[in-house]
């Protein structure tokens, strides 16, 4: 067994270009999906404020990161709202604001409460100065800006109800995503290894020497495996160490709740190679398969923001689905044990099932 694992890894050794090729393939896209600049939402403001209290409120807006305000005429504010060029305006005015918001724009309540907040602080400054004598003015001015950049306490918000929700990570779930989507085609590559030995009759040799059928099944099995779980490591370590994105201290743990994903995508391999019979199909099936299996596992956007419950009925037959689980859990959603077992459990079961009905399969056409 251990010579037949040995051949493998020199032929590998001698053609490694598509392993390395695929993995910065990953890292490219990952990088480009995760760690690209994200796109701020637009918002469009025209003001009656005077000079100075524009200046001060756009000071406080330019803090909310999310957003990128531009000032326009009164006019043209709204018409960038009707021509769909922006989702929100705002008309700044002594006494508050106002929102001219389309239609799909759902953060309205959020931007609501920031304004309000920005509000309530700087029209409490300008009463407290308005209200003191002129020769003080200057003085007060400078006490309550010292008094905001080094505040005596700090109030602090934590929302109770949702300590259990689901957290977001654009740049984790880019990288976990992706690496579990392209490393279906570096195990499907040595998979497809039995199927071009059995057509080449390569196989039929090794079994009837003194190897036992079980130990090249093994060894082909465990190249396979060490293929994929070595690219995923890699990746992982690679934007760890070098990229330093934050894995939330599952970075060890990831490396280990992988293993039953990369062994149910053996499996899954094994069970199209029985059907596949020639390399040209297996490599069709795979190409063909991969794609939805990643979208419905949520390798492209996350399953919390899909309300078709045909579309999360069908991500349950998608192992990237239970293999993301497993890798959120351990590191974004800090998931206990008790949460893990059962994404775990479902790939062990379709580890077992496509091994064995894809090793039957693959006997029975030998016997044949």
């Amino acid at each position: 067994m251990m010579n037949i694992l040995k051949t493998k890894f020199l032929l590998f050794r001698r053609k490694p270009a598509a392993y390395i090729i695929t993995t910065i393939i990953i890292c490219v896209f990952t990088y480009l999906m995760g760690q690209g600049q994200v796109t701020k939402e637009p918002i469009a403001l025209f003001s009656t404020l005077n000079n100075e209290q524009q200046s001060v409120i756009m000071k406080e807006l330019k803090k909310l990161s999310q957003y990128d305000f531009t000032v326009y005429e009164e006019d043209e504010a709204i018409k960038q709202v009707k021509d769909g060029k922006v989702d929100v305006a705002i008309s700044l005015k002594d006494e508050g604001y106002k929102l001219i918001v389309a239609p799909d724009f759902m953060n309205a309540p959020m931007l609501g409460n920031e304004l309000n907040t920005i509000y309530s602080q700087v029209l409490l400054k300008h009463a407290i100065i308005q209200s003191s004598p002129d020769e003080q003015k200057e003085q007060i001015t400078s006490k309550i800006e010292e008094i905001q950049d080094d505040p005596s306490f700090i109030i602090g918000y934590k929302n109770l109800g949702n300590e259990s929700g689901i957290k977001f990570d654009q740049k984790l779930r880019s990288l976990f995503g992706f690496t579990l989507f392209m490393v279906i085609y570096t195990i499907a590559s040595g998979v497809n290894h039995i199927v071009i030995e059995r057509r080449d009759r390569i196989w039929e040799r090794i079994t009837v020497s003194a190897i036992p059928k079980w130990k090249a099944y093994v060894a082909n099995l465990t190249y396979s495996f060490l293929l994929g779980y070595l690219q995923i490591a890699l990746v992982l370590s690679i934007f760890y160490f070098a990229v330093g994105i934050d894995f939330y201290g599952g970075y060890w743990k990831s490396l280990i709740v992988v293993i039953p994903y990369v062994l149910c995508i053996v499996s899954l391999s094994i069970f199209i190679a029985a059907i596949a019979n020639t390399p040209g199909k297996f490599n069709a099936f795979m190409t063909v398969l991969a794609v939805p299996l990643a979208m419905l596992g949520g390798a492209y956007w996350p399953l919390e923001i899909v309300t078709s419950k045909i579309m999360l009925a069908l991500s349950k037959i998608s192992p990237i689905k239970y293999g993301m689980d497993l890798l959120n859990g351990v590191t974004i959603n800090s998931s206990s044990i008790t949460d893990l077992l059962f994404p775990f459990s479902i790939l062990m079961f379709m580890t077992v099932i496509f091994m064995g009905i894809g090793i039957n399969v693959l006997e029975k056409k030998e016997q044949i």
